[in-house]
């Protein structure tokens, strides 16, 4: 078990240490935010006109994106049971739900003053609590995280299901972000004039100063929390272009519906894409890896079926695959009255080869064998399987009394065309082979036991008469009592 859990730790990018390669594309990242930034700098205060379908758009995307990225991280909690993941989710949680409440309020959204008794200013009230609430989060993420490195997952609370922390999470957040609102809508003559008219007023200035310098707390205190994972490393990218856009939206310009103003909510949609794309890769990659995974496992499998039922010598099924297909075929060969040979084989005089030519030598020999003797299977419910030592067995259904003589002496005299020599036998100077055949009708009663019994007596017979023969005779019913 904690080698599994080593294992899943290592795949997330919360425990997954930033290489060089996702270094260099999250500076590259910042770098090209950065040039943008400086580009449209000089335009901030350029006033543009006003894009009805503009803002719904964006709080549409903004959602959309922040949502799923809040269900992406309460899915990684749930794998790891990481506070600081469930601390970031809920972050995420707490700006797709406080963005809702933007729209609703927003004038000119809905309803060309807001919805639920907005005020004039109740709408920056709204922008400022969100961009000071998802920092604070950052920074308690980041505390959390260098608070316990190594330990996300030993919290007690953490220990059992992760449906209680994460439905606690939900809870605090949407209570969170509702006490928010109703002081926003309810108490919006006790705020003070951040906007006058669509050009924020010094106190507003002044105010969202406070939330770019919270934010630049969050970025340093996530930037000294090292080492970096991958998914710190990114939220220190979402975290820099979030400051671009607080600069853009809300400080060096002049209000709303200037460049500053639009690009500013672009800069906030590609804060909100960063982590949310990086997640998704992550499940592509967990889902292909896992695929891979059940491949290779089922291959596994299959080789270790392969392995179970068949010798590991020979490659011919085994005892145990032997003792199942017979027990299969009497019991087809009873039910629909059909014939079925067994056929038992022996190595004449197998010892004295041994000990001649060596046990390698013998080895090579019984593989040799068991290639003839697979050879007289033609039939798919044939089978050619070793019995144990120098024995090996077919079991050949359909067949009867002159069928399976005639594959008998087929097998034997395969076996003579392999000409192994051996020179220590009475039998001939080539290794050979003795076989008892017996063959039930499928209309008298029998058993695995007595079918093998019966080919193993006339094995025997075949020996006594001098091997390299065979002696094949049918089942004789068992006696009444």
């Amino acid at each position: 078990m904690h080698g599994d859990t080593a294992q899943v730790w290592r795949g997330h990018l919360s425990t997954q240490a930033a290489g060089p390669r996702e270094r260099r594309a999250a500076l590259a990242t910042v770098i090209v935010s950065t040039l943008v930034f400086l580009t449209a700098l000089p335009f901030a205060r350029t006033p543009l006109a006003q894009v009805p379908a503009f803002v719904p758009i964006y709080v549409a995307s903004l959602v959309i994106f922040d949502l799923i990225t809040a269900v992406l991280l309460f899915g990684q909690f749930n794998a790891l049971r990481s506070l600081g993941l469930l601390i970031l989710a809920g972050g995420y949680l707490f700006t797709a739900a406080i963005t809702v409440a933007y729209a609703l309020i927003f004038p000119g959204f809905f309803s060309p003053t807001g919805l639920l008794g907005s005020g004039p200013q109740t709408s920056s009230a709204m922008y400022m609590a969100w961009h000071a609430g998802f920092p604070l989060l950052v920074i308690a993420y980041a505390r959390i995280k260098a608070a316990r490195p190594g330990r996300h997952a030993n919290g007690h609370w953490l220990r059992g299901r992760a449906r209680l922390p994460i439905l606690v999470t939900i809870a605090a957040v949407l209570a969170v972000v509702t006490a928010v609102t109703a002081f926003a809508t309810l108490g919006h003559g006790l705020l003070p004039e951040f906007l006058h008219g669509h050009r924020t007023t010094p106190t507003g200035h002044a105010v969202l100063t406070g939330i770019w310098l919270l934010s630049l707390l969050a970025l340093a205190t996530l930037w000294r929390r090292r080492p970096h994972s991958v998914l710190d490393l990114w939220l220190l990218v979402v975290m820099c272009v979030w400051l671009f856009d607080l600069a853009l939206a809300a400080l060096l310009n002049t209000g709303r519906y200037d460049l500053g103003w639009y690009v500013g909510r672009l800069y906030g949609l590609l804060a909100a894409g960063f982590l949310l794309i990086l997640l998704i890769s992550e499940n592509s990659r967990h889902y292909a890896r896992l695929v891979r995974m059940s491949a290779e496992l089922s291959e596994a499998n299959a080789e270790l079926w392969q392995l179970s039922v068949h010798d590991g010598l020979t490659g011919l099924a085994n005892r145990r695959a032997f003792d199942r297909h017979l027990a299969e075929q009497v019991a087809i060969s009873l039910r629909h009255q059909r014939p079925l040979a067994l056929a038992l084989a022996d190595v004449d005089h197998f010892k004295a080869y041994n000990d001649h030519h060596g046990h390698p030598a013998g080895d090579a020999a019984l593989t040799r064998i068991a290639g003839a003797l697979l050879g007289c299977c033609q039939r798919p419910a044939d089978m050619a399987a070793r019995y144990g030592g120098e024995e090996f067995a077919l079991v050949l259904p359909d067949t009867a009394r002159d069928g399976a003589r005639h594959i008998a002496e087929g097998a034997r005299a395969a076996v003579g065309r392999l000409r192994i020599p051996h020179g220590h036998a009475p039998a001939g100077a080539h290794v050979s082979i003795s076989v008892g055949v017996v063959v039930m009708d499928g209309r008298s009663p029998c058993s695995v036991e007595q079918s093998i019994a019966a080919a193993d007596a006339l094995l025997y017979q075949a020996k006594h008469a001098g091997r390299d023969r065979v002696a094949c005779e049918p089942l004789s019913p068992a006696p009444a009592r």
